[in-house]
Order: structure tokens, then sequence, then C-alpha cells
């Protein structure tokens, strides 16, 4: 589900446009669930053991055998965690299809489940004589131990400061996606102990502009330290039960040896978890100028100039004169009678 959820992302970033602002300075928050990955944990064994006379107050005898010794249990317990909480803070800068932020990340998730290799359980059982059998005094005496009597009651937090560099995909406006990575610094702590180491993780997210200022999103991340050093401060004690030896030349002396044991869990591991996140993010993009304003107006057309109809018919400018009429024709010639 997981790496289908990146895949996804991916996709989405590739064929949408961004929305963040290109050349503005950007802030936000985010937050989400978490998704630890389990872990293991090593425990040193340490144990004590005492030997007393039967009755009490004798002189012991050489040739006690020795008490079981100091031991190490390698990935004896297993942490299982419940679906926890993740957020952060972030401060970037867009250069236009790359980005740079830095964040600021709180991890919590409690521990579901605390659970303990079967066969070292067994082995202690054997060190503590539990449960004991006669002639052993009070036999049986203390139970068995059970994975029920490893159960913690803990919770895990982690504080990292990351630097990430991101791939914006699109233009500045709809949808868009990123991908990306960022390395930094993780303080993890568990059980009262705590641990600093270099962190990385992977990004991918979808978001979308719902005001020129204001974008919201939806973000993956995998995150992982490297080996941190937690849970010295879990420690196990477990009392034993006398086993009744009989030491010496006969008829012997009688001796009552116990055995008790702390265990010191060693969380020498990484912590690693995947997140899914809504983000909400403010561009500092400095608002779009108004568009210019519209082009004048063509000026009007002159009016056509005024004219005059001259009494020949002919059309004239009125500023004009119309030309002269004609002459008259010449009165015709009278002749008289013939030969006057």
């Amino acid at each position: 589900m997981r790496k289908f959820l990146l895949a996804t992302a991916a996709a989405v970033a590739i064929a949408t446009p961004a929305a963040a602002r290109d050349n503005s300075l950007y802030i936000g928050v985010e937050g989400g669930v978490l998704f630890p990955r389990d872990n293991d944990a090593d425990a040193d064994v340490d144990f004590t053991t005492t030997n007393a006379t039967v009755p009490p107050g004798g002189t012991l005898p050489g040739g006690i055998p020795a008490g079981p010794a100091d031991t190490e249990f390698d990935d004896v317990f297993g942490l299982d965690y419940k679906t926890g909480l993740d957020v952060d803070a972030i401060v970037g800068y867009d250069f236009g299809m790359f980005r740079v932020e830095g964040e600021l990340g709180w991890k919590r998730a409690s521990i579901n489940d605390f659970e303990i290799d079967n066969s070292d359980i067994a082995a202690l059982n054997a060190a503590l004589n539990r449960p004991s059998a006669a002639p052993d005094p009070g036999a049986p005496g203390l139970a068995a131990l059970t994975a029920n009597d490893f159960d913690v009651d803990g919770r895990v937090r982690v504080l990292s400061g990351m630097i990430n560099a991101l791939l914006d995909f699109g233009g500045d406006e709809g949808f868009g996606g990123y991908v990306g990575g960022g390395f930094g610094r993780a303080s993890v702590k568990m059980f009262g102990d705590s641990d600093s180491a270099w962190a990385w993780q992977l990004i991918a997210g979808v978001r979308t502009a719902i005001s020129p200022n204001i974008d919201i999103g939806l973000k993956y991340r995998y995150f992982q330290t490297g080996n941190v050093n937690i849970g010295e401060d879990a420690a196990f004690a477990f009392a034993g039960n006398p086993n009744r030896l009989t030491v010496g030349p006969a008829p012997g002396v009688l001796v009552d040896q116990t055995t008790s044991a702390v265990l010191d869990t060693d969380f020498e591991n990484k912590f690693r978890s995947h997140s899914l996140l809504a983000s909400l993010i403010f561009n500092f993009a400095a608002a779009e100028p108004p568009p210019p304003p519209p082009p004048p107006p063509a000026p009007a057309a002159p009016p056509p100039p005024a004219t005059i109809t001259c009494p020949d018919g002919s059309v004239i400018l009125a500023t004009s004169t119309c030309p002269p009429p004609p002459p008259p024709p010449p009165p015709p010639v009278e002749r008289g009678e013939r030969g006057r």
C-alpha cells in the first residue's frame, strides 16, 4: 500500500502543473499519521548468585558450582508500534522548478507489543531454577517466566531537523506535484533514554492552490535514522528459586544456591517510518501586476467638407466660387427686302 501511494504521488506530479509560486519564500505546517517500522533489541543479562549453608550460618565448603555466567541475547526483543502522529513546520524558497526548504519535525508512537524470543525465556528459566523441584526448599517456588513478564508500556518520540531539496512539476496554478529528499539530524527518545544520529528521507506529494498565496496538499514521507543506542533504562529484574546442593565429601554439606538476573535492553538499531501528511502552505509571492489600461479609442473621422451646387450643375467646395455663366449668344442680324 505504501509503495502504491508513492507511485501514485510521483505519477500525478509528472502529469500535472505545480501550485508553488516561482521565485518566492514560503512557510507551511504539515500533519498526519505515522507508521513506524518494527525493530529489534539485544539484552545484556547480568546474573548474581548467592550460596548459603543449611542450616544457615555454617562454613561454606570448597567446590561449590559457580552460578550461570553473564551473557548477551541477540535480537531477543521485538518492538511493534501503534499508528502514531507526525507533524512538522517548513520554511523554504522556490527557485522555479527547484525548491530548497528547512524542516523541523516531531513524531510520536506508542508501543503496541513487546515480544521476546521463547528460547531465551527457556534459558532464563533454567538459570533461575524457575520452577523448582524437590528437594529444593519451597518447591515449585516462583513460576516459570513467560512473555507477559516482559511487557512494557512506553512510546517513541523523534525530533528531527532536515534540509530538503525538491523538484516541482508544472506552472504556478492548478494541481501540481513534487518529489525529492532530505538529510539532517534526528534525536530518538524511548524508555527514558535518548540518542541522536544522522537521518535521511524521501518525499513525494501533490498540492493545489486555493487562493493567490495559499496551497493545500497531500504528502508521503519515508524517514530513516542511522543507528541509535536507546532503551538502556528499560531493565528487567528477576529473582530465582533456591537450588539445594550437596557439596563436599559424604555426607556432604547442604548448600542453597540462589541466582537472580537483570536484563538491560540495548536498541542499537535504526528508526524507520512511513507518513501520510496533509499540508498547508503560504507563499509570499507578490501580487500579480494589474493588466495595462485599454488603448484610447481611435479619433473620430473628420466630417466631409461643405459643398455647393453651381447654376451649371457642378458641385464645388463651399469656400470656392462658381464659374461665371457663359456670355449670351449674339442677337440675330435682320436683312431688308431685295434691292433695298
